[in-house]
């Protein structure tokens, strides 16, 4: 049996420290803005392969972000990044996924943020990061359209038209 020097550590709960704590802020809320996006695709029943490619760019998103903004990227391939956005991005129980369903199916975002009985981070995150990229001059795609969406009244179905239409460019 390992034994662990930290007090909250067992045999079921193994803990890794960070000395980034910037880059860990950023990808604890920025997957909250992403798994609005990928509830919003999963609402649209765009499949399992739209759904593998947007977490992925929103991966490179958040790194790209998370940069200009001071983190290390490479506390963005670890828990606090890729491992928290597939699990919000893709749990039935997170709550901004379920949101950006509700908006896919056509609910204004406004009234269930005022209906909602716990707290929906993405939706205020969203507003935030906006910001922040603007201010950065940081790439940021999905991030703008979710806020289009959000805060601007636009269409789901009318962002990722717009998001196809974005110039081709090598991955990376």
């Amino acid at each position: 049996v390992q034994t662990c020097a930290l007090p909250i550590c067992s045999s079921t709960l193994r803990i890794y420290r960070s000395e980034d704590l910037t880059g860990a802020a950023i990808g604890g809320t920025l997957k909250n803005v992403y798994a609005i996006a990928v509830g919003m695709s999963d609402g649209l029943n765009l499949g399992d392969n739209a759904r593998a490619a947007l977490i992925t760019r929103c991966l490179n998103e958040m790194i790209e972000l998370g940069v200009y903004l001071g983190a290390k990227k490479d506390t963005f391939v670890g828990l606090s990044g890729v491992g928290d956005l597939i699990a919000t991005c893709t749990g039935e129980w997170s709550r901004n996924r379920t949101f950006g369903q509700a908006i896919a199916s056509g609910k204004n975002a406004k009234e269930l943020i005022d209906a909602q009985k716990t707290v929906v981070e993405g939706y205020w995150a969203t507003a935030c990061f906006y910001e922040k990229g603007k201010e950065s001059g940081a790439s940021s795609p999905v991030l703008d359209q979710v806020y289009r969406i959000l805060y601007k009244g636009s269409e789901p179905k009318a962002s990722v038209v717009e998001l196809m239409a974005r110039d081709l460019k090598p991955e990376g």
